[in-house]
Formats: structure tokens, C-alpha cells, sequence
């Protein structure tokens, strides 16, 4: 796949080399300094970033919303082998860990981040794994810039709204804040057909596989949605729903899925 390799907006002003002074007791915890709610996520620091001993950064929101390594090379595995990207959209790129096993694979990720001390994590993180130039950071909004972004392909992991749907039985995706999937989805079919969507294990399938609005010029069959089950030591952690080409099962254990009924 080939996509325009233009600029769609001013790269995040940051110097070479950024020693985080400004943010340095917000982004670089110990032992002794990791508040206690995220005691639990430190034990696992490794799983997050194999590297992160190397100087890896995190700002508190990040410790619990970023993808554990070994699920962003499996989604980065997946996407490369089914459609070989040039170009691919990160819509909300967080502290960098799906960007990053992305751009070791694809010649360029656009990587967007409205929060300015997690888009500096991102970066930073990205320079940590040598990858830095081949990612364009975006310091904004996804659904400001998605009119003019240009990408083969559209990964989402939007936000889940916290931890706290690990006590709901079953996660409303109509319900997630601050998005929820059919704004998202709406906003990136226009991009591509073939999205990849990071989403919690407990979501609601019926909602992950509703079908969404047909473009006149899309010419991908979208009548299925390949559902992954991502499991790290022998526990689900998350599922990620593939539409477009993406919908391929692979390694993984998937669950493909035809689309709702009109009348479900």
C-alpha cells in the first residue's frame, strides 16, 4: 500500500533531546515514588516495556491505559501481514507503546496524543526503541486532524475511561468516554477501511460487529469483523476487533464474526 508521505500538521515542538526536566517526578517513577494505586502496574513494568530500565517514561494515566509489549507486536504482526502498510495512523498514541511496535515494522506511523506530557512520553519512549524518525508526533486532537490525515491503515486505542470497566459485567462501547466506538468509527472510515480497534476484554460483541455506514467508494468487503482474544500468561487482557482486510485470522485466537442482522 502506498499513502502521501505529506505532513498533515506541525510536528510537536520539542528539542533533540528532551531531558524531561520540567515533568520528571510525573513521568519518572521508583519503587519508593509509584503512588500506591499503580503498585500493581509497576510489578509488571517489563511486560509493558521490555526496555523500560533503559529510561522509559509514564505519567500515572499511562501506567494503566498502555498496551503490555507483547499484545502491540501481535497487533503490529497482524496489521503488517495482512495489509503491509506504508503509512499508518496511531489515533491515540498514549505513551507510545503501539506506535512503536508499529513503526519497527511500517516505514511511517502518524502518532496523535492531545495530552502534552504523554505525547513527550511517547517521543521519548520512541527514541528508547531507535524508531523515533520514523514517526510523526502530533500534539491534538484525532477528530480535528482526521479530516486530513492520509494512512492505509487506522489503529485506535481510545481511551476506556479509566479502570473502571473491570467491574462492569459486560463494557457499554455506546457508553465509553470520552468516545465512544461509533464516533470513532465514523471519524476513521473515511481514512481507511481497515481499522484495527483496541478495546476491553469484557466489551459488548454485538456493538463491536453493528455494521457501520458504507462508503460509495470503499471497496473492501466489510461484512465480517475479526475479533482477537489477547492473552498474556494464560489471561485475557483485552480483545482488538479488525474490519476491513485486517479481517484475516492468523496466530491468535480469533472469533470471526458476520455482521448483526438489521433487525437484531
Amino acid at each position: 500500500m502506498q499513502s502521501s508521505e505529506n505532513s498533515i500538521g506541525d510536528d510537536i515542538d520539542l528539542q533533540p533531546y528532551d531531558d524531561g526536566a520540567d515533568i520528571w517526578d510525573q513521568v519518572a517513577f521508583t519503587a519508593r515514588t509509584i503512588p500506591n494505586g499503580l503498585k500493581k502496574y509497576w510489578k509488571q513494568r517489563f511486560a509493558l516495556f521490555s526496555k523500560f530500565s533503559e529510561g522509559i517514561w509514564m505519567n500515572e494515566q499511562s501506567w494503566y491505559s498502555v498496551t503490555p509489549e507483547i499484545i502491540a507486536k501481535n497487533i503490529a504482526d497482524h496489521i503488517y501481514n495482512n495489509c503491509r502498510p506504508s503509512v499508518v495512523l496511531d489515533a491515540f498514541c498514549g505513551a507510545g507503546g503501539n506506535t512503536i511496535q508499529l513503526a519497527l515494522l511500517v516505514d511511517r506511523v502518524i502518532a496523535i496524543e492531545k495530552d502534552p506530557v504523554t505525547i513527550r512520553c511517547a517521543k521519548h519512549n520512541a527514541e528508547i526503541y531507535g524508531v523515533a524518525d520514523k514517526i510523526e508526533f502530533i500534539e491534538g486532537d484525532f477528530f480535528e486532524y482526521a479530516p486530513y490525515v492520509e494512512a492505509d491503515v487506522v489503529f485506535l486505542s481510545p481511551p476506556w475511561g479509566g479502570p473502571h470497566y473491570l467491574f462492569q459485567d459486560v463494557f457499554d462501547l455506546h457508553a465509553m468516554e470520552p468516545y465512544d466506538l461509533t464516533s470513532i468509527m465514523s471519524a476513521s472510515r473515511p481514512i481507511s477501511p481497515h481499522i484495527a480497534v483496541y478495546l476491553p476484554r469484557n466489551s459488548n460483541i454485538e456493538q463491536v460487529r453493528e455494521p457501520v455506514e458504507n462508503y460509495e467508494d470503499q471497496e473492501v468487503d466489510d461484512s465480517t469483523v475479526l475479533i482477537s482474544y489477547l492473552h498474556v500468561r494464560g489471561k485475557c487482557k483485552a480483545i482488538c476487533a479488525y474490519y476491513g482486510a485486517l479481517a484475516v485470522p492468523s496466530s491468535m485466537e480469533y472469533a470471526l464474526l458476520p455482521p448483526a442482522s438489521a433487525d437484531a
